[in-house]
């Protein structure tokens, strides 16, 4: 006996209830079905006044899980009254038959109470006595038998019955136990003792989708999967325990992704108002987690599924070849990140180091769409189960292989069908240790039929769990240890599996829809809501990962059958999502309609992006007109505008028309691709522009009084310019306008002066004073020269200055040019 088998007998085996209770038979099925002659050796129970069984037999604990030469077998259970009154005179017995099972159906038909077999009690074995038991009491019982007295010889499955009741035989019950014997290399069968068979265990580390749009988690299931005690956290723990088993775990990345949030605090609803959320302390248990898991992993082979298990054969069938293909490019990112693994997936056989390329679709089932798909996206491995056989009284090896569809062979790897489903049946989610006792027990005996079938042709076993297992810590323990101790098995990794010797018994591997698929309905409307999931992502400055994963997440193989309205409930919430991010942008204010008259042709017109996102975004504008005539432009009809959260950004328009007339200019948001955003309760803002010829009047109109004053003003300077007192042909016979301080030099101070007190002022310094310097031809004087003299005073002459020698020049008023303050010959 090995030190694993030696590890494995020394702890107590746990329990079993009935084989039936792996199958959800009720009580009463199980007493009705079971009711066969104890000549026979067959369970039964006979009917009382109390409903179902009278007696409850369960196996607790057997020693090893095969029998060999020279071992005496150890058989532990309990015995329960389930009546209302007092039993007595009870015993229990072995029975035993010497022929073992010739084909897996009879192992199936013994274990599930449906067919009989002949049996009787073994010699030499005492039975059991239990004087009495009151009602509801139960009691331990313990039997012993040597090998020998089995008379066992061949290696086989055998069938054994543990069988309990009264001396009356009015309460009888039994628990059948089929039983693998593995003999020595002496005993006269041919192929006594066949070479191991290659066995491999994929170990499912697969949850429910938790992500929604919001950051953080819709549920806080996970804290209770990944604590101790949890599903994730056995599964764990029981995988690192027995390394021998060189177990492959399939991962799905969606699952690091969740426990992964709660590492930090984190929200916790399902609101689509994100901050309606519950937040939630940091998670302790996550961390060691995820630690546990890259621990348990190093070493061993790991292949990861699509992002939250995306239902393969449903998007392939219903052509969402996209979110596919992004599925698996984003959980082979993320999954390589967080294991400390190579990004790229490797083809088999893959490294120690690497992410194995390999396909897993729900319930084993891929149609010919997504063998296409997984042969285009270079993914050589895909596990399915075993199509029905066209062999007959054995079960083919688990490595073949099938054209993909684009030109290229794709591995196939089967896995037996039989074993799947005793692991995902309801005894094996008990934690009643009889039901996990049964299921364990039951799994060596199938292991060893498989062998048995054909021991001299070596095929290859491929085990495959449900995706969510559920076990208990004891039965995944069990199960692990049985597949390490069995001598007709030996562990291997998917590496050493797929390079076995391939069978092609199947004509072909790919098999239709299946309830295991998403519906197509459901897969439509999630691919339109993609769309406008892509549209938000397209104005996003930086693109929000967690709306691709919460799609993902409704696509999932989770919602598969009976999951459905959950699935259609996620997609509604996640529209309701979408369109309240749409509907947080607009342009303008709370009036869809603004009335704009133009005074003239041309004009600029500002309106505003408004935004009460929580992020920033980038959008541009689309503008139209339902008149050529009368068009309203953007100085850069490609510009984006950056709007950033909780604020407006404006935005001018250039407005031209042609002619007069109206138009309504309609203003809608786009993405940088020119898609339009989608119209919600927030209509698109309209612009009723009106262009008049207002403005062209009021042009013509200043022109007009521009062109007058301009003839006034040259008319006016003209006369300004003839100097006073003297005759108009004087001035052109030209000594007195060339002398220094003559006329001219007058003309240029009169204007500057002002007044009527100027011009007296200047008509006396004229006749008496010495000629004056030539002064600039301006209109107005350079102040410099005139800041010296005070302002005029109203109603008095000439101020003298200190000296009294001369009047001053009186300061230059700002009105000194104005039309009528010219000085006339009646003033001088």
């Amino acid at each position: 006996m090995s030190a694993m088998a030696s590890s494995r007998a020394a702890r107590p085996r746990v329990s079993r209830l009935s084989w039936l209770a792996r199958l959800g038979i009720t009580a009463g099925a199980i007493a009705a079905t079971a009711a066969l002659p104890l000549s026979t050796g067959s369970a039964h129970a006979q009917p009382s006044a109390h409903s179902g069984p009278p007696l409850g037999l369960s196996i607790t604990e057997l020693s090893q899980p095969y029998a060999t030469p020279g071992q005496t077998i150890t058989i532990t259970g309990r015995l329960k009254n389930r009546t209302h009154h007092l039993l007595s005179g009870l015993s229990v017995q072995l029975l035993a038959s010497a022929s073992s099972f010739l084909a897996q159906t009879n192992l199936e038909s013994f274990a599930n109470g449906t067919q009989s077999v002949t049996e009787s009690p073994v010699s030499g074995v005492a039975q059991v006595k239990i004087s009495k038991l009151k009602r509801g009491q139960s009691k331990l019982w313990t039997l012993r038998v040597p090998v020998k007295d089995l008379n066992l010889t061949c290696f086989g499955v055998y069938p054994l019955t543990v069988q309990a009741g009264d001396a009356t035989g009015a309460a009888q019950a039994s628990e059948p136990m089929p039983l693998p014997f593995w003999p020595d290399k002496s005993s006269g069968c041919s192929a006594a003792r066949p070479k191991p068979f290659t066995t491999s265990w994929v170990w499912p580390l697969i949850d429910s989708p938790h992500q929604g749009p919001c950051p953080g988690l819709l549920n806080n299931f996970l804290a209770t999967s990944i604590a101790s005690g949890g599903r994730l956290s056995n599964l764990v723990d029981v995988g690192s325990t027995y390394p021998s088993a060189n177990l492959t775990w399939a991962i799905d990345p969606a699952l690091l992704d969740n426990v992964s949030t709660m590492q930090k605090p984190y929200r916790v609803g399902s609101s689509v108002k994100c901050s309606k959320n519950r937040v939630h302390p940091a998670d302790n248990q996550a961390g060691k987690w995820l630690s546990s898991l890259t621990t348990a992993t190093a070493g061993q082979q790991v292949f990861v599924t699509p992002y939250a298990d995306v239902d393969l054969a449903g998007l392939a069938q219903f052509g969402n070849n996209t979110d596919l293909s992004t599925a698996f490019s984003d959980g082979d990112e993320l999954a390589s990140r967080m294991l400390h693994r190579a990004q790229k997936t490797a083809p088999l056989p893959a490294g120690p180091k690497q992410l194995s390329a390999v396909a897993w679709p729900a319930d084993g089932r891929a149609n010919t769409a997504l063998l296409e798909n997984l042969g285009a996206m270079k993914i050589g491995t895909v596990i399915l189960a075993m199509p029905p056989s066209p062999q007959q009284g054995s079960t083919p090896g688990a490595v073949t292989s099938t054209f993909d569809g684009v030109g290229t062979k794709l591995k196939v790897l089967l896995a037996d069908n039989t074993l799947t489903d005793l692991l995902g049946s309801p005894a094996a989610k008990s934690n009643r240790a009889g039901s996990i006792f049964s299921v364990s027990q039951l799994f060596m005996a199938e292991t060893a039929m498989l062998v048995a079938q054909l021991p001299a042709d070596q095929r290859p076993i491929l085990i495959t769990p449900p995706r969510r297992w559920d076990p208990s810590f004891n039965l995944a323990s069990d199960l692990l240890s049985d597949t390490v101790s069995a001598p007709w098995l030996r562990t291997a990794s998917l590496n050493r599996l797929a390079a076995q010797k391939q069978e092609h018994v199947f004509k072909s591997v790919a098999r239709p829809y299946s309830k295991a698929q998403l519906t197509g309905k459901l897969l439509r409307e999630v691919g339109a809501l993609d769309n406008r999931v892509s549209l938000l992502q397209s104005i996003v400055i930086s693109h929000q990962l967690r709306l691709y994963r919460a799609m993902f997440g409704i696509e999932s193989s989770r919602w598969a059958g009976s999951g459905i309205p959950i699935a259609q409930a996620r997609l509604t919430r996640m529209a309701r999502y979408v369109n309240n991010q749409f509907a947080g942008l607009s342009i303008g204010g709370q009036d869809k309609v603004i009335h704009v008259t133009l005074g003239g042709k041309v004009g600029t017109v500002n309106v505003s992006i408004h935004s009460s996102l929580g992020y920033p975004v980038k959008v541009g504008l689309q503008v139209t007109s339902n008149n050529d005539t009368v068009t309203a432009t953007q100085h850069n009809p490609h510009e984006l505008y950056l709007v950033q959260p909780q604020t407006s950004t404006p935005v001018a328009l250039n407005v031209a028309a042609a002619q007069t007339g109206q138009a309504a200019v309609t203003l809608r948001l786009r993405s940088k691709n020119g898609k339009l955003l989608p119209e919600l309760q927030d209509r698109p803002l309209t612009l009723n522009l009106s262009a008049t010829n207002l403005g062209t009047v009021a042009l013509v109109i200043f022109a007009a009084a521009l062109a007058v004053f301009v003839i006034a003003s040259a008319a006016q300077a003209l006369r300004r310019g003839r100097p006073d007192g003297t005759d108009p042909a004087e001035v052109a016979s030209g000594p007195a306008s060339s002398s220094p301080g003559g006329a001219a030099a007058a003309a240029e101070a009169a204007p500057e002066a002002g007044g009527v007190a100027s011009g007296a002022a200047d008509g006396e310094r004229n006749r008496d004073s010495p000629a004056a310097p030539d002064r600039p031809d301006n209109v107005f004087g350079d102040r410099s020269e005139l800041s010296t003299a005070g302002p005029a005073v109203s109603g008095q002459g000439s101020v003298l200055p200190a000296g009294g020698s001369s009047p001053a020049v009186p300061a230059p008023s700002a009105f000194s040019n104005a039309p009528g303050h010219r000085p006339t010959e009646e003033t001088r």
